[in-house]
C-alpha cells in the first residue's frame, strides 16, 4: 500500500503558518486513506519513531512555510532532517531545495523562466524600463512600489517590469490577479482577486458576486489552457507539490504571466471572506471541505501515479 505522510516540525522557523488549515489537511489525509493510501499527519519525531519503510511508493510531504525557513536561516537544518527521512526510505515532496527556490522571488524567477514559465522580466539597475514593480525578495504582505522609467532601483529588492492588469467593472477600474490552487500540474480551483492597488491580496477583494463572476468569465474561463500550461511548467521545474500560483492577466497582450508561486494546501482566508456569497461563487465546491479534501487526494494519486489498495470492509 502506498504511503503519504504530511510531516511538520516544532523547530522555530520551520513552521507551517499560512499554508492551509489543519482541518483541510486532515480531510485530505482521511480521503487518501479512504482511497486506499496509508496517510497520516505526523510530526518529524513521530515519523522517525516509525522507522524504515519498505514501500517503494512511500512519500513524505514536508509541511513548512518557505518564507520563514529562509528568513530564519533554517535551510541547512531542514536539509539535514530531509536526509534522515530519505535514509528511512521515503521520497520527499516540498524539499528544502525546492523551498529555497519558492521562498526567494529572484531565485524563483530565474528557475521558472529557465523552464519556460511566462513571468515578468526581472530588472537590474542598468536595465531600461517603462514602469517597474518593486517587491520584497523574501516576504509577503509588505509594501510594494511602482517606479517610473529612469528611477533608481533598489537591487536588494525584487524588481520586474510592471504588468498592467487593470480592468473595468460597472464603470470602476480594478487591478485583477488570478490565483490557481494546484496539485502538481493539475488545477484544483482558480479564482479572481481584485483591488485598487497594483499589489492585490485576498483581503482587498470585494465580496461582490457580480464582480467575481464577471472577472471569472472574462479572465479565467477562456484562459484555462494558459493556466494549465503554467502549472505544467512549474511542475516540470519544481516537482509535484501543493502550490498557489498568483497569475497576472496582462491587459495589453491578453497573456497570463506568473507573478509568483508558493506552497499552499488551501486558502482559508479567501474561503472565510467569500463565505457570504458561496452559493453564487463560480467555485462553490471550494467552500465544502469534504469535496476539497477528496479532490486534493484524487489529484495527488494521479500526479504521483500511486497504487491504491481498498481497505477491507
Amino acid at each position: 500500500m502506498a504511503q503519504v505522510f504530511i510531516v511538520s516540525f516544532t523547530e522555530p522557523g520551520v513552521i507551517a503558518k499560512g499554508k492551509g488549515s489543519a482541518n483541510i489537511i486532515k480531510r485530505f489525509s482521511q480521503s487518501l486513506t479512504n482511497m486506499g493510501i496509508q496517510a497520516e499527519v505526523l510530526t518529524f519525531e513521530e515519523l522517525l519513531h516509525r522507522g524504515k519503510t519498505t514501500d517503494p511508493q512511500a512519500f513524505v510531504l514536508l509541511h513548512y512555510n518557505e518564507l520563514f525557513f529562509i528568513r530564519d536561516r533554517k535551510v541547512s537544518w531542514l536539509r539535514s532532517r530531509e536526509s534522515e527521512i530519505k535514509a528511512l526510505g521515503y521520497k520527499i515532496l516540498h524539499s528544502a531545495d525546492t523551498g529555497r527556490i519558492v521562498g526567494h522571488k529572484s531565485r524563483q524567477n530565474k528557475t521558472l523562466k529557465s523552464a519556460e514559465v511566462p513571468m515578468p522580466r526581472e530588472l537590474k539597475d542598468q536595465d531600461q524600463f517603462e514602469v517597474a514593480f518593486s517587491n520584497a525578495v523574501n516576504d509577503a504582505h509588505v509594501p510594494t512600489q511602482l517606479i517610473d522609467g529612469g528611477g533608481a532601483l533598489d537591487e536588494s529588492r525584487y524588481n520586474t517590469d510592471y504588468v498592467d492588469c487593470r480592468y473595468e467593472f460597472q464603470g470602476e477600474m480594478w487591478n485583477v490577479c488570478l490565483r490557481a490552487q494546484v496539485v502538481g500540474a493539475q488545477v484544483l480551483f482558480a479564482w479572481v482577486r481584485a483591488g485598487k492597488d497594483a499589489s492585490v491580496h485576498t483581503r482587498d477583494t470585494p465580496v461582490d458576486a457580480d464582480l467575481i463572476r464577471h472577472f471569472h468569465d472574462l479572465l479565467i474561463r477562456p484562459n484555462m489552457d494558459q493556466i494549465k500550461t503554467i502549472s505544467q511548467r512549474v511542475k516540470d521545474a519544481l516537482g509535484v507539490g501543493f502550490f498557489a500560483h498568483d497569475i497576472l492577466p496582462c491587459k495589453k497582450t491578453g497573456r497570463l504571466l506568473l507573478c509568483e508561486t508558493n506552497f499552499k494546501f488551501y486558502d482559508g482566508n479567501y474561503r472565510f471572506l467569500m463565505k457570504p456569497i458561496a452559493d453564487k461563487h463560480p467555485n462553490p465546491a471550494f467552500f465544502d471541505g469534504r469535496k476539497v479534501g477528496r479532490r486534493m487526494a484524487r489529484l495527488l494519486i494521479s500526479e504521483l501515479e500511486l497504487e491504491t489498495q481498498k481497505a477491507p470492509a
